[in-house]
């Protein structure tokens, strides 16, 4: 008998659920009666087909062995079997042509699915439309084979809604497999379909390019030619060829680009202009949605008008810009090319991608975008250089000086200024002489990203410092002097006063280090000790590279749990946890250990404070102090003597008081075993809850088996500390 398997064969066990990993559920299998089930050995089971196992129909009570349903001439369960089973649940209504697939299908041995043809419902094809005599083009819904999934059981198919062709077949009963050979010279051949109203058959097939053989770009872009029109034949057959000749290359391609395509369209000068391309440029074919992949939406282009589409190709020719493609003006009519701005230093040509015809003048245009000819990508200088008539800084001096410094950016955002609004800062505190520090809510430049069309940013909210022009004329000898990096710069509104906007850089480490983010939030905290708040921060002030030196002024509040260990000493935990790092998106400090158990032991003499910490094995965290005895105490590592760090032991050892055995033998045997997993919890017992187990089963006498719910332990869980 052959049948479908539900579960599967087992190929793992799942510690997770406690249950068997299996594969190949709903597989086909054979099952075959065991005729002597007294007399069947381990050798009789090696001697057939891969077993998976012995069944029992409830009917007849035979047994019955499942097998694999592997081919002969394979070993395997091949994707003839799989074809093969699926014979009974198919046909065209004509022997000779279910006979012709079936064939194909049995061969599917050696060279795979490629050659396999299916039987295709016609109602598995849809936007049926006649090409030519014959031929018809369709979309289909599946898409063609490629592999069986093993987990569904089912066929894999890539290309779902392609476009196919359907071609009559005039000779369904001399049909062979020669056919096949002679009908894959020019294309490629997925299977046959009926036309329920004609009842012809019919082949459906795909185009393929004869210089590739196979379905490439040339081959999607020639099945779009009848959805769009430049309306003049010289463009459509110019932009036709390019798209013909772009085999596996679309950075060729042009493109009949709709005018509506285009926003903020702004004249630059006589038969130019620049606007936004919504959709962005080719660059690959999605086979799952049947469509074109693009990139750079919303990028600027430079649209050119054509004088002559006669002569577009010597036009193009002359234009050292990229094409995008070709665009009509729907007012004036004018045919323009869309063009790339082109930098002259960089040496940018403008890549064509298309044309257009603006809908009012009826003019063709060219679309160019930007791109570069050393780099290969369009440069930043030009996405500074399309913004520029978007701000001024009301002096002529420093919007010279700024723009110049972002004409020189070319693959570098590093050294480049901004006009900075007043307003994108808050927190504006004065420091000294013309000197104000200030948060950043911005922060500064790193990149283009292509998707929005716009700068990729870090550090937004990032400390700044304001520092006071004092003559705007020398503003190149000014930056020049100064030793922090130049964000930018930007106007006090109200003293109408330039400002350098710079990094508050350390003059150590020549960067923002540690030592500065600890200093800038100096004034946000205080012990009520200024011999305390000067020690804290003379940890944090030489804490340039490693987190691990500096101290905390920790809030009392931010301690729970709070409880007497000996004189002097108290455990509890600290909500927050350590700084491991610090934040540039939110400018913050990142924590590790949050509600971690820590030690809270009292400083005796306040003068001596860096002597007591010298004496003091445990790591500080930092020194916090008690509301109600106002006692200054250090926060420590509750860390193991032996290891010198917070091991298994001191969690376990934590945990003592919140279980008992009810058997005070029990409790000291389980925690001497805890004491001793400094390392290794695989040494370590523990009280484990008897309602923490179920489906208790008697085994034998004084044995049992059940599900223990929790399972366990492996490791320390930092995050959630358990």
């Amino acid at each position: 008998y052959r049948a479908n398997w539900i579960d599967g064969n087992i190929i793992n066990w799942n510690d997770d659920n406690q249950n068997w990993k299996r594969k190949g559920q709903i597989v086909i299998v054979e099952l075959k009666r065991l005729y002597n089930a007294k007399n069947i050995t381990l050798q009789f089971i090696d001697e057939v087909d891969k077993p998976y196992g012995i069944t029992q129909d409830p009917e007849t009570e035979n047994y019955l062995i499942v097998l694999d349903n592997k081919c002969k001439k394979c070993n395997y369960v091949c994707y003839t079997k799989y074809l093969q089973h699926n014979f009974e649940n198919w046909t065209s209504g004509s022997n000779d042509i279910d006979k012709f697939i079936q064939n194909s299908q049995l061969l599917a041995h050696s060279y795979g699915v490629k050659k396999v043809l299916e039987w295709i419902p016609y109602n598995r094809l849809y936007n049926i439309k006649c090409i030519a005599e014959d031929v018809y083009g369709a979309n289909w819904a599946d898409g063609n084979i490629i592999n069986w999934n093993i987990y569904n059981q089912d066929w894999k198919r890539k290309g779902q809604n392609m476009i196919v062709q359907l071609k009559g077949l005039n000779v369904p009963k001399n049909i062979t497999l020669e056919f096949i050979d002679k009908i894959e010279m020019d294309y490629i051949f997925y299977g046959i379909t009926q036309n329920p109203e004609t009842k012809s058959y019919i082949m459906v097939v795909n185009n393929k390019c004869k210089k590739c053989n196979f379905v490439c770009y040339a081959i999607h872009f020639q099945q779009n030619f009848e959805n769009w029109t430049s309306g003049d034949k010289c463009i459509d057959k110019f932009i036709q060829d390019s798209q013909l000749s772009a085999h596996d290359d679309v950075t060729i391609v042009l493109e009949w680009i709709p005018y509506d395509k285009f926003y903020n369209i702004r004249y630059i000068a006589k038969d130019m202009y620049r606007a936004n391309w919504i959709d962005g440029n080719i660059i690959n074919w999605d086979n799952n949605n049947q469509n074109w992949k693009r990139q750079n939406q919303n990028i600027f282009a430079t649209l050119k008008r054509l004088n002559d589409p006669k002569y577009i190709i010597l036009g193009l020719e002359n234009e050292i810009n990229k094409h995008y493609g070709i665009t009509q003006n729907p007012e004036t009519k004018d045919y323009m090319m869309v063009l790339a701005d082109k930098c002259k230093k960089c040496n940018f040509i403008n890549k064509p991608y298309g044309i257009t015809q603006n809908p009012e003048t009826k003019n063709y245009m060219m679309v160019l975008v930007d791109k570069c000819n050393k780099c290969n990508l369009v440069c930043h200088a030009m996405h500074f250089q399309q913004n520029f008539g978007n701000w001024t800084s009301g002096n002529n001096d420093i919007d010279k000086f700024i723009q110049y410094s972002q004409l020189s950016a070319h693959d570098d955002c590093e050294r480049v200024l901004e006009w900075l609004p007043y307003n994108k800062f808050y927190n504006i505190r004065y420091i000294m002489k013309d000197m104000y520090r200030a948060n950043w809510i911005d922060g500064n430049i790193i990149n283009w990203n292509n998707n929005n069309q716009n700068w990729k940013r870090k550090g937004q909210s990032m400390f700044a410092t304001l520092k006071r022009l004092n003559n705007p004329k020398y503003i190149i000898l000014e930056l020049a002097n100064e030793i922090n990096k130049p964000y930018g710069i930007t106007q006090n509104p109200e003293t109408k006063d330039y400002m350098m906007v710079l990094a508050d850089k350390c003059k150590k480490c020549n960067l923002m280090c540690y030592a500065i983010l600890f200093r800038q939030n100096f004034k946000n905290w205080t012990s009520g000790n200024n011999g305390i708040d000067k020690f804290i921060q003379d940890t944090q002030l030489s804490d340039h590279y490693n987190k691990g030196k500096a101290l905390e002024w920790i809030p009392y509040g931010k301690f729970y749990n709070i409880k007497y260990v000996a004189e002097d000493i108290y455990r509890a935990n600290w909500i927050d946890g350590n700084i491991i790092l610090w934040n540039a998106i939110n400018q913050n400090w990142v924590r590790e250990n949050q509600n971690m158990i820590v030690e809270l032991k009292k400083l005796n003499n306040l003068e001596s404070i860096k002597t007591e910490l010298a004496y003091e094995i445990s790591k500080p965290y930092g020194i916090t102090q008690n509301q109600e005895s106002k006692d200054y105490m250090m926060v420590l590592t509750n860390q193991c003597k032996k290891c010198n760090l917070v091991c298994y032991v001191l969690h376990s050892q934590q945990n003592f008081k919140n279980w008992t055995s009810g058997n005070n033998d029990i409790d000291k045997f389980i925690q001497d075993s805890q004491l001793s997993a400094h390392d290794d919890v695989k040494k370590a017992l523990e009280w484990i809850p008897y309602d923490k187990f179920y489906n208790i089963k008697y085994v034998a006498k004084d044995i049992y088996r059940a599900n223990w719910i929790d399972g366990n332990i492996i490791l320390w869980n930092a995050i959630i500390q358990n």
